[in-house]
């Protein structure tokens, strides 16, 4: 991952060649590296010889389905992704968010609101990478490393990791992991909408806005589907609660 500041790479999906040079040309007056595809063979041939740091992508391309895109890259990469979207497409927003897609943003747009979007998901993405880097120096000096464990799950810091009864990694996105150690580290506390916004994204939550609601709602089926046990609870006119009791264990490797 490259730095948040100068010198990211930002690959721009969107069938309209104006805005895909507005967009360019935004990112590289705030230092960004910019590269464009009109086409899902341009962003394949890409992401197979370009080193890319996060995708925007316009969700009603002419030939093709955006969503469809963000589903295939998230089963080959963990790339960031912000959808761009128009205002129709709210139904769409909220599936692309369901895929694995990090934010979005609706036209029409102020620039200086997508370039502080994508600084936010390159930032927690850093963030992510850095600390799983050191935590994992850790690991390598150390045979114990902390766990919290709630019912049959285990989280491993360290790893960044959620483990079943089976010891077998479940599949997380950036934003559900951290959202997952958000809560197991406030258990039985209701967390506002807003409180998890700023911790997950950096920016201040809008009643419209349904980036947590949607992460919230992966995150749940990840972790309740097999117990049954309702684990992230609502809380009427604030937000969310993790509802069950954590331990924190010392695990041999």
């Amino acid at each position: 991952m490259a730095n948040v500041n100068n010198s990211a790479t930002i690959l721009v999906v969107d069938d309209d060649l104006r805005i895909r040079e507005l967009l360019r040309n935004s990112l590289e007056a705030e230092a960004f590296s910019v590269l464009e595809a009109g086409t899902s063979e341009e962003l394949y041939d890409l992401l197979e010889v370009a080193d890319i740091d996060l995708i925007t992508m316009d969700v009603l391309l002419d030939r093709e389905n955006g969503l469809d895109l963000v589903r295939d890259i998230r089963r080959r990469s963990d790339i960031p992704i912000i959808l761009v979207t128009g205002r129709v497409d709210l139904i769409d927003t909220v599936v692309g968010l369901e895929l694995g897609a990090d934010d979005y943003i609706t036209k029409p747009f102020l620039i200086r609101e997508l370039i502080a979007r994508v600084r936010s998901v390159l930032r927690r993405a850093s963030g992510s990478i850095g600390k799983n880097a050191r935590q994992q120096d850790e690991m390598d000096k150390s045979s114990e490393v902390e766990v919290i464990r709630f019912g049959h799950w285990t989280l491993m810091p360290s790893a960044r990791e959620l483990r079943d009864e089976h010891d077998q990694a479940v599949s997380l996105t950036t934003a559900e992991y951290d959202l997952l150690e958000i809560f197991v580290n406030s258990p039985q506390r209701a967390l506002s909408r807003d409180h998890l916004m700023e911790r997950l994204t950096g920016r201040d939550w809008h009643p419209s806005d349904r980036v947590i609601d949607n992460h919230v709602a992966q995150l749940r089926k990840k972790i309740e589907s097999s117990d049954g046990f309702e684990w992230i609870k609502t809380v009427r006119g604030t937000g969310y609660m993790f509802a069950g009791k954590t331990t924190r264990d010392m695990l041999q490797l």
